[in-house]
């Protein structure tokens, strides 16, 4: 396919045009060096049998119990992990393996490996540096003490106030008597 057409069509219609073809359109060849196809075996070769390694490694016998339990650090451990040898030679290999301290080396990066649930006890050194802290949470406790007290004094002398300073739209007492009606005379027209 040439780029013009490609540019033409876009994106989405290509996309659906090879979606609908199936996919049948082959992909252009790379321009790079070409290769050429291997030359086939004959037949002849085909039945001589298998490489002569993989024919050792099929003639080898396989690992057993007390071939694991002989394994040195050093050792080659490939014949033991390998297919068809038994899980359980397999797996004591592996633990042969496994248990060389230069597998077990901590790499610093286990940090959640420990314990936090017990506290290291505080050295008389550190206790003695930590001696100011005590003055300094006192007086900070106190300074919070205070604070709080003057904030109740200043809340209670608010409610002293509004509790004295009248109610808006309310009529004092001593006005209150005055607007009442004088006791009434038997008087009048009655």
């Amino acid at each position: 396919m040439s780029g013009a057409r490609m540019s033409e069509e876009g994106f989405f219609k290509r996309w659906a045009r090879l979606k609908s073809s199936g996919g049948g359109a082959a992909p252009e060849p790379l321009t790079g060096p070409a290769r050429s196809p291997a030359p086939p075996v004959p037949a002849s070769a085909r039945a001589a049998g298998p490489a002569p390694e993989s024919e050792a490694a099929a003639r080898a016998p396989l690992p057993t119990l007390e071939d694991a339990a002989r394994l040195t650090p050093d050792a080659d451990f490939s014949a033991f992990v390998a297919q068809g040898v038994d899980q359980s030679v397999r797996r004591l290999a592996l633990k042969k393996l496994f248990a060389d301290p230069h597998f077990n080396a901590i790499d610093g990066l286990d940090i959640y490996m420990n314990d936090y649930n017990k506290a290291a006890p505080l050295t008389p050194a550190m206790l003695a540096s930590l001696k100011h802290a005590q003055g300094l949470v006192t007086r900070l406790l106190d300074d919070r003490q205070k604070e709080a007290e003057a904030e109740a004094a200043a809340a209670q002398a608010q409610e002293q106030a509004s509790a004295q300073e009248p109610v808006p739209g309310a009529v004092p007492e001593a006005v209150h008597e005055h607007l009442q009606a004088p006791p009434s005379s038997r008087q009048g027209n009655a």
